[in-house]
């Protein structure tokens, strides 16, 4: 079963410009936490519910970190408008 997200899956328009950001991986993460939330609505639509610190998951296999110690769940991003547990396939941008 298969569903999309259009604009109007977003409930009503927002009066700050929507940027909808497409995973929570590296790229996505900093760019959800860097932009300015007074003049964007941000939300994320990722598979994942968290961004995990790759460098240092081997040190969590071993022991010397914690695994609470190398992620971060999303929801910490302050002023995140809204999260969408779900994968992309594709894009309109029509």
């Amino acid at each position: 079963a298969s569903s999309s997200i259009s604009n109007t899956g977003f409930g009503s328009r927002p009066e700050r410009p929507c940027i909808v950001v497409l995973g929570s991986g590296w790229g996505g993460y900093i760019f959800a936490k860097s932009v300015d939330r007074t003049k964007y609505d941000v939300r994320i639509i990722s598979p994942s519910n968290h961004f995990l610190f790759t460098p240092l998951l081997p040190s969590s296999a071993v022991g010397t970190l914690e695994f609470r110690a190398i992620q971060e769940p999303i929801r910490t991003i302050q002023g995140l408008s809204e999260f969408y547990h779900a994968k992309a396939t594709s894009v309109d941008f029509g």
